[in-house]
């Protein structure tokens, strides 16, 4: 406790040592999309998650001001590739986004992309045991290989059906709607503990683990400058937390 108090105080002293009229801060458009719990809007509307206040610690105290901006994915890709947003915190290596961005060099975070089954069915053999089989997808959310790859193979056969909550992709799971459900492992997790079946343990088999990032336009103001204050304030920020 006296560790996680000492951190909270020096990171407060390190956080709030800027002080300016706000109206002379520049402005720092932050694209997001629900992925729960890094990334969400509440109830409110108001944008949440550790994510969230990662970034807006990091660029406060470079002297920003912050306004989160949720949007679905294909239009956060389009607004980063236009500069009407400045950054996202996501995943390098979008095919779409080639060109269009900078990538930071320091990795945040992962996330891990995971096929589930229903508790009563066995593993499958990967991805032979797919054939003929139908998967549960989340709209919205892009994939990467070797999901892509089976989703495209047409000896395969797959069907695919596509729900934009995680709960229902749960239900539909459950309830043999879908054989298989395609999600990534921590919104899979807090779906269901809002649900309160955390303890169901519904298997899954990790497919591929994805690295996130910070994700700068090209079109931004002064993108290699918004880049290296990020990258500054995050190593900064993780010497402490870690002190």
């Amino acid at each position: 406790m006296m560790r996680h108090a000492r951190t909270a105080v020096l990171i407060i002293g390190l956080f709030t040592h800027f002080i300016a009229n706000a109206d002379s801060q520049p402005v720092i458009k932050v694209g997001y999309y629900e992925f729960p719990p890094f990334t969400y809007t509440d109830k409110q509307g108001n944008p949440k998650g550790a994510f969230v206040e990662l970034c807006r610690t990091l660029l406060t105290s470079k002297g920003y001001r912050v306004i989160f901006k949720g949007l679905p994915s294909a239009r956060l890709y389009t607004n980063l590739i236009s500069g009407d947003i400045d950054m996202w915190f996501g995943a390098p290596g979008k095919p779409a986004l080639t060109g269009h961005v900078l990538e930071s060099s320091q990795y945040i975070d992962e996330i891990i992309l995971a096929l589930f089954y229903h508790p009563d069915a066995p593993a499958p053999e990967l991805p032979i045991g797919l054939k003929d089989k139908k998967i549960i997808l989340i709209s919205g959310y892009s994939y990467w290989s070797p999901a892509t790859q089976w989703l495209a193979d047409s000896s395969l056969n797959l069907q695919t059906t596509r729900t934009s909550q995680h709960s229902s992709a749960i239900a539909m799971l459950m309830r043999n709607r879908g054989d298989y459900l395609l999600n990534y492992l921590s919104p899979m997790q807090t779906a269901q503990q809002e649900l309160g079946i955390d303890g169901l343990n519904i298997p899954y088999i990790p497919i591929k683990s994805i690295p996130l990032t910070f994700i700068v336009s090209r079109k931004s103001a002064q993108p290699e400058q918004l880049l290296n204050d990020l990258e500054i304030a995050y190593i900064t920020y993780k010497t402490l937390i870690f002190y």
